[in-house]
């Protein structure tokens, strides 16, 4: 039974789009279908070795002289889910429903982003309309480090002008820049002993999360540094020693939940007082921003723990690690110009992984902040990685592609469109590096919640902005 309503093909398309599988790394079956509704419709189609894939439309009648335009979406989407949802991002489709016009996903990230983007270009190539030349880039591994983008090859395109559908919010506004970034991994070597004192499980949920982009400015909680505070708290009066660390999901989102376990032979009412001692701070401080936060304490076993040293030194290191906006536009109001997000902590059997995610407008920003990081990965004796760099999108102030699309917005809407910057890293910023001169717009509609179970989408927002980037083309 379809949820959406399938006359309307960029409906249509979504919903056929969220029954597919598409974590980042495991775009096969999406490029499958992909590449069937190319060869369906007769249009011919690039795939490479990622499983991007883009596919050509020619000019409709009228428009033969007329450059083509680039349109690219991104097909994977960030695979979290709520603590109790059962739902398996490798085999089971989205559970897509609607509620009051706004579509949602039960326990799991929507995959708005970008499921949007991608709808709306195969109901272009789907639909007899208006229009020059289509090469729409289908990319993937976005939101793990924009690499499928990376992959493409400039002579793919003859387009000199692009539309990027990876930019949701109010739906109101088109994007002129976008912020550069990078992903770091610092691990450090553990090695675990037979643990025989009593263990306790610290577990920090309720948090709202969110894209490290867009929300990194709302001042939410990080999970992680929440877990830190607690923990050192803690270790300040008594022995301890950390038998498991983990928290996070993605390095593109806000940690909304960890679980750590330790084990100490202190009493347990001085354990108990530390703890809500910590706890209550922290629920003073960000009970308006986050007024779900929750945080348990219980007793657990646990059979094999860390030395204390090393114990101290992972506390220590949690602890220390920033996160949050370094810098802020003094132009562009609530704009993050740098920022850090620390995303994730993971514990395996001979090692403990933090995972983080640098972005910035600026690269000496950028250089600064993971030269700081080196500096207490070789405190600490961590090893560093650094990978999946890419760049800003710069602001171009005599885009005529954006004059155009501001004169379509009022004219089917009666009102300006507004000009944004986003703190997100987009595919643009790859794009102009692999075309020179390349003219950019942003389109998208109105969603929220990107990268959290809340995430969701304005059913109304989804058509009107399809009407009007078909009103756009022509």
């Amino acid at each position: 039974m379809n949820v959406l309503n399938h006359e309307k093909l960029h409906q249509k398309y979504f919903e056929e789009i969220s029954r597919i599988p598409r974590a980042s790394k495991k775009e096969k079956a999406c490029a499958d279908y992909l590449e069937g509704f190319a060869k369906t419709h007769g249009l011919s189609y690039k795939r490479d070795e990622l499983d991007n894939v883009v596919i050509y439309k020619p000019a409709s009648a009228g428009y033969e002289d007329h450059g083509a335009v680039i349109l690219q979406a991104h097909t994977d989407m960030v695979c979290e889910k709520n603590a109790d949802c059962a739902h398996d991002f490798d085999n089971d489709p989205i559970d897509l429903y609607i509620e009051d016009g706004i579509l949602k996903a039960r326990g799991t990230t929507l995959g708005a982003d970008d499921g949007m983007g991608c709808a709306y270009m195969m109901a272009l190539l789907d639909e007899d309309l208006p229009h020059p030349a289509l090469e729409c880039a289908f990319t993937v591994q976005e939101e793990i480090g924009l690499y499928g983008a990376f992959a493409l090859k400039p002579e793919y395109f003859t387009g000199k002008r692009y539309v990027n559908l990876d930019f949701g919010g109010h739906g109101r506004g088109t994007c002129t820049t976008s912020a550069g970034g990078e992903m770091i991994s610092l691990k450090k070597p553990v090695e675990f002993e037979p643990c025989v004192s009593q263990a306790y499980r610290i577990f920090v949920t309720g948090l709202k999360g969110g894209h490290s982009g867009g929300c990194i400015i709302m001042e939410l909680g990080n999970a992680l540094k929440i877990c830190a505070r607690i923990l050192k708290e803690i270790s300040g009066s008594c022995d301890m020693r950390i038998v498991s660390l983990n928290g996070g999901l993605k390095n593109n989102a806000i940690p909304r939940e960890c679980e750590a376990v330790f084990a100490s032979d202190a009493k347990e009412e001085d354990i108990r007082g530390a703890f809500d001692k910590m706890k209550a701070q922290i629920c003073n401080e960000i009970n308006f921003q986050e007024p779900d936060f929750a945080v348990t304490l219980e007793k657990t076993a646990g059979e094999s723990a860390i030395c204390e040293e090393v114990s101290a030194d992972l506390i220590d290191l949690m602890y220390l690690l920033p996160t949050g906006v370094r810098h802020r536009s003094l132009q562009i109001e609530n704009l993050p110009v740098a920022s850090e997000n620390f995303a994730a902590v993971r514990c395996g059997e001979d090692y403990v992984n933090f995972q983080y995610s640098l972005r910035a407008e600026k690269s000496s920003y950028r250089d600064q902040m993971e030269k700081e990081l080196c500096i207490l990965a070789g405190i600490y004796d961590m090893t560093m990685d650094v990978s999946g760099k890419y760049p800003a999108w710069e602001f171009n102030p005599d885009s005529s592609l954006r004059n155009t699309l501001c004169r379509v917005y009022k004219e089917k809407k009666g009102e300006d469109m507004e000009l944004l910057a986003t703190h997100g890293g987009l595919e643009c910023g790859v794009f102009c590096e692999m075309i020179p001169g390349l003219d950019v717009v942003t389109l998208g509609a109105e969603t929220d919640g990107a990268h959290t179970p809340k995430e969701q989408m304005n059913l109304k927002s989804f058509d009107e902005t399809f009407e009007i980037l078909k009103a756009f083309l022509k």
